[in-house]
């Protein structure tokens, strides 16, 4: 059965889903879905410190920031596993955790969320960083403090004081999105391509493993 769609509707889930829409996307339950996403995990380098980074993503785009952030703390002296948050375990086993998402309706995706909640005592006696990769930042670079501010709720309901925030850029592949979401973002003019600062990342990653105090 086909769900029709009032003008009025369409225009307030467009407005919804791009003041929200992160890497990840936005989740809307409709017959055409969109394309299943994998969630691998890795593990890289072989440091004395041992660092857990957990990433949660509906496309895939936050698998590949995690996964650049594991290799840039892997060289800086640790052995890295990347995990997805629906597969990560209990993080008081390594030496420091770093938690990060795509950004849907202004917050991480629910499994991180649950995740970071059911691990808060552990996490707040580990040194912990936060990143998240937002599409609005791709275009609005200016919005940089309100897309950090996504992460506040979670800080004050769990008690954690990151020791380090980072802020990405995400992508809108149409090609990972569905075709609901591909008609409202095409709606909103949201920019297309991979938006993803190699660059950026890679920094953050190296200036936050001294913080994290990885050793080699």
């Amino acid at each position: 059965m086909t769900t029709e769609i009032t003008r009025r509707r369409f225009v307030k889930i467009g407005a919804i889903t791009l003041g929200a829409l992160a890497c990840g996307g936005v989740v809307v339950t409709v017959a055409t879905q969109a394309p299943e996403t994998q969630l691998p995990s890795t593990k890289i380098g072989d440091g004395m410190s041992k660092v857990l980074v957990v990433y949660g993503t509906k496309t895939g785009c936050t698998t590949g920031v995690a996964e650049r952030i594991g290799a840039a703390l892997a060289e800086a002296g640790a052995t890295v596993e990347v995990q997805a948050a629906e597969n990560a375990g209990d993080p008081s086993t390594y030496d420091a955790v770093v938690v990060g998402s795509g950004i849907r309706m202004s917050q991480w995706h629910e499994p991180v969320r649950t995740w970071v909640a059911q691990h808060a005592d552990a996490l707040k006696g580990l040194p912990t960083a936060f990143y998240l990769a937002c599409l609005t930042l791709a275009n609005e670079p200016e919005k940089i403090d309100e897309v950090r501010a996504y992460l506040d709720p979670v800080i004050e309901q769990t008690g954690i004081e990151p020791v380090a925030l980072g802020t990405f850029a995400g992508w809108y592949e149409p090609k990972k999105f569905s075709f609901l979401e591909r008609t409202i973002l095409k709606a909103m003019k949201a920019p297309q391509g991979d938006f993803r600062d190699w660059d950026a990342i890679d920094a953050w990653a190296r200036e936050t493993a001294d913080k994290l105090g990885v050793a080699a």
